[in-house]
């Protein structure tokens, strides 16, 4: 390895342009700007060129510069080079033609770890020229307000040795304006002054707005591949309304003839700078992945790793809000029957396993929580998980809840239950009915126990269930309780909740015999469309849909219509 130097852009260039990479990170301007902290070496092979970074204490490469056929022998010279210099292997900043093909020659070696703070945003030129549709208002009603107060602006091409004085004041002067003097400005500053010393050897364009011949902003970009123009470095006075888009709109017009698009690099997870660039509406974003070598593990759950997997579990089931969380973690988990897929002290996937009571297969277990943090979406942890724990339980039975079968069809997973979900159809129910409803749930237990004798598989409960747990979870998912009856006593009861444009009854426990008087009273009781989830022996008039509610990896003879099991917890 040899440090890389501006006279090297010649050795290298050929490299570049065989790998043709979309991304700033691959501009050999970029490299040169900000090698004061990153301190880049390389070595150029036979079919290769590989450039490792020194930042800060931290080791660790770009993605090797070459044609995609030696990509693999890239990757395990790098890894060969990191194991024997004593390193962590790891690529920064891959982009996803490089990931997906590194996927197929190297399956299952490397984790990797999508960065969105560290992607691209790429704009569509022409846009933030013409400044034209819907999208662009506000920066057009900012472009016109300048025009309007500055009619006499003027855009400058500007030049190194003439203006680097002018450049670097006013830069500081800006700069210090809002922020005090930071470690990343110092460093961003002595990256701009690099380029401009540098003017005349790389390939930059600069440019600047002036008002009453006094420097107001100035731009300084450079050309990527794939006809797009980088803006390294965009400056200007705040204080005037309009200036930053004037500076865009002028700085394409007259330097950037020849690209189609802008790529304005990355918001490093900066939330107003991201605001900033999205509200830009970029016409896509170019995604940066880590590469890690493959050495994931399963364990166990432990006491710390509880509000790891709990902001896993929120961020991943959208139908669990804040409350329904907290009550799950506080009711239901258990770090013992939780199992983790672990990567450089990250948890990155997790899952339950609980005992489970079904009528005839008391010793049973349900799997739920089955979670992976999206940057890992789509390596194989769940399935390594899943191996993982369906081999410790592999003499058990086993349920899981189908939200979708094909994914556990290849764990040996088949349907078990099915549901139907009825849309009712309220004309068919607008007759009188001795039906009343009431919130007095004393009696649930029984009901259930009615109903779940029309079955030969149904979920297990008790009654402390229904007397203490079940209060608890409806307040947890803002679920209501109501119960049916007539003269005769206690026929049902329904577990319901208001979706706005419909109820929903997501637990539907009555007895036949009154079925029709039921549902006559709840059609006239809830004004709003009514969907009814309940098994598939009712007889209900309305729209069906047929609904596979749980998986099983243990066949049963029982017909699908004699089973029943509803919530998973």
């Amino acid at each position: 390895m040899k440090p890389l130097k501006l006279s090297d852009l010649n050795t290298v260039l050929p490299y570049l342009d065989k790998a043709n990479y979309e991304g700033y990170n691959s501009n050999f301007v970029t490299m040169m700007m900000w090698n004061h902290e990153y301190h880049i070496e390389y070595e150029i092979h036979d079919h290769f060129c590989i450039m490792l970074h020194n930042c800060k204490g931290h080791r660790f490469f770009a993605m090797p510069f070459a044609s995609c056929e030696y990509y693999k022998e890239a990757v395990e010279y790098m890894m060969n080079y990191a194991k024997e210099n004593k390193f962590p292997f790891m690529i920064d900043c891959a982009i996803p033609s490089f990931v997906e093909k590194i996927k197929k020659v190297c399956p299952g070696q490397f984790v990797y770890e999508h960065t969105r703070d560290l992607d691209d945003y790429v704009y569509d030129k022409e846009k933030l020229i013409t400044l034209s549709g819907k999208k662009m208002q506000k920066m057009r009603n900012n472009y016109h307000n300048f025009i309007s107060q500055y009619p006499n602006y003027e855009y400058r091409t500007l030049n190194a040795d003439d203006d680097m004085p002018m450049i670097f004041n006013n830069l500081l002067k800006w700069e210090s304006e809002e922020h005090e003097q930071s470690e990343s400005l110092t460093s961003e500053a002595y990256g701009i002054m690099y380029l401009l010393s540098t003017q005349d050897q790389l390939p930059i364009k600069i440019g600047g707005i002036f008002i009453n011949n006094e420097l107001k902003a100035f731009m300084i970009g450079s050309p990527l591949k794939h006809e797009t123009i980088q803006i390294h470095i965009e400056k200007a006075d705040k204080t005037i309304r309009g200036l930053y888009v004037t500076l865009r709109k002028e700085f394409l017009e007259h330097e950037c003839a020849n690209f189609k698009y802008v790529n304005r690099e990355e918001d490093m997870g900066i939330e107003n700078l991201r605001i900033s660039k999205e509200r830009m509406h970029p016409c896509h974003m170019v995604e940066k992945t880590r590469i890690f070598i493959n050495d994931a593990i399963v364990t166990q759950a432990t006491d710390e790793d509880t509000e790891t997997i709990k902001e896993i579990w929120m961020d991943r089931f959208e139908d669990e809000d804040e409350v329904s969380t907290e009550f799950y973690f506080k009711y239901r988990y258990k770090k013992e029957n939780t199992y983790v897929v672990r990567f450089k002290d990250k948890i990155i996937s997790a899952l339950q396993i609980v005992p489970f009571k079904v009528k005839d297969y008391e010793d049973s277990y349900f799997i739920l929580g089955v979670s992976t943090r999206r940057e890992y979406e789509g390596q194989g942890f769940m399935k390594l998980l899943m191996n993982h724990v369906l081999d410790i339980y592999k003499d058990k039975r086993i349920y899981l809840q189908a939200y979708h079968p094909e994914i556990y069809m290849p764990f040996g997973f088949k349907e078990s239950h099915r549901h139907i979900l009825y849309k009712l159809d309220k004309a068919k129910y607008c007759l009188p009915s001795n039906i009343c409803l009431s919130q007095d749930i004393s009696h649930l237990y029984d009901d259930y126990m009615r109903y779940t004798a029309n079955f030969n598989h149904y979920l297990m409960r008790d009654e402390d269930y229904f007397n203490n747990y079940l209060r608890i979870r409806c307040v947890a998912f803002n679920d209501s309780v109501l119960t049916f009856k007539n003269e005769y006593g206690q026929q049902g009861y329904m577990i319901y909740n208001d979706r706005g444009k419909f109820v929903y009854i997501s637990e539907f426990i009555y007895n036949k015999e009154y079925l029709d008087d039921i549902l006559k009273t709840i059609s006239v009781y809830f004004y709003k469309d009514i969907r009814i989830e309940t098994d598939c022996m009712a007889s209900i008039h309305g729209e069906k849909t047929d609904m596979i509610t749980m998986m099983c990896n243990q066949e049963d003879n029982t017909p699908l219509e004699k089973r029943y099991i509803n919530e998973i917890y």
